[in-house]
């Protein structure tokens, strides 16, 4: 069974998934400190992945042997970057490579799950197109042998020339299958990188759309909140005014009690007085 190296590259942070069963590959994680690069031996009978969790500062400190090392390696299919700190400024610096995938932060189980599934199916069918490739190219020497054996048991010239056209022929024919093979790998990777990058691009699209959202509900909230402050304003507006207008009342019914008293008051003194 073929393996998938995972070397998880980072200063004491874990891995971000639980490794996950594949039918026809071993999906193994290497736990990689940052002092330790020079421990990253990627293996050609395996499929290598180099996942890098670093701050920016970290990724500003790497060695300039391991840009070096990995950037053009024939045994490393991806190298997948995640920062904390922002990527604008890691994305500049590895735009030119395409074997560059920088994710950005928060990172997205779901995202990266894709990305490791499709890199690891793609390389897979690559090298299993390759050994068949390979081992056709292993059957020439088989045929190159008959001829020998044809040269020595006839002396026929046209039977001679006959099997040596064969052979040249099918082996022409072995060479071509080889390079469309290898064209084919390349259109592979080359879509494999595209659709990464758009699959990248709509889950950024997503989250955009997400925080919109968010902001929304935010203000609608906020909104409500602001309109139930006023209809309480105006319940209390009106019951402080029901009050002022029972005390005006009472004070109304006071004052014409008052009058009342005055009068009669007034009556009894005329009354005392002989004035009436």
């Amino acid at each position: 069974m073929k393996t998938s190296l995972i070397w998880n590259l980072s200063q004491d942070r874990p891995f971000p998934l639980e490794l996950w069963k594949h039918p026809k590959i071993k999906i193994q994680v290497n736990q990689i400190s940052l002092k330790d690069l020079e421990k990253v031996q990627p293996s050609p009978n395996d499929i290598n992945i180099l996942f890098l969790q670093l701050t920016l500062q970290e990724w500003k400190s790497l060695p300039p042997s391991f840009r070096k090392d990995f950037d053009l390696h024939p045994f490393v299919s991806l190298i997948i970057v995640s920062s904390p700190d922002g990527v604008d400024s890691i994305q500049e610096d590895v735009k030119s490579n395409s074997k560059y995938l920088v994710l950005e932060n928060p990172l997205h189980q779901r995202e990266l799950r894709l990305i490791l599934d499709r890199t690891i199916q793609a390389e897979f069918y690559r090298s299993a197109a390759l050994d068949i490739g390979n081992s056709c190219l292993e059957n020439v020497g088989f045929f190159e042998g008959v001829f020998s054996l044809a040269h020595r048991e006839y002396e026929d010239s046209k039977k001679e020339n006959d099997a040596l056209k064969s052979i040249l022929q099918y082996e022409e024919h072995v060479k071509k299958s080889q390079e469309g093979i290898n064209h084919a790998m390349e259109k592979v990777t080359e879509l494999k990188h595209q659709e990464l990058i758009e699959l990248h691009q709509r889950v950024r699209a997503s989250e955009q759309l997400d925080a919109l959202r968010e902001r929304e509900l935010k203000h609608a909230l906020e909104l409500q909140k602001a309109t139930e402050e006023v209809l309480n304003y105006s319940r209390i507006e009106e019951m402080n005014l029901d009050k002022i207008l029972r005390a005006q009342d009472r004070l109304f019914e006071y004052t014409e009690q008052e009058i009342r008293d005055l009068i009669e008051e007034n009556k009894s003194l005329k009354k005392k007085l002989g004035l009436s």
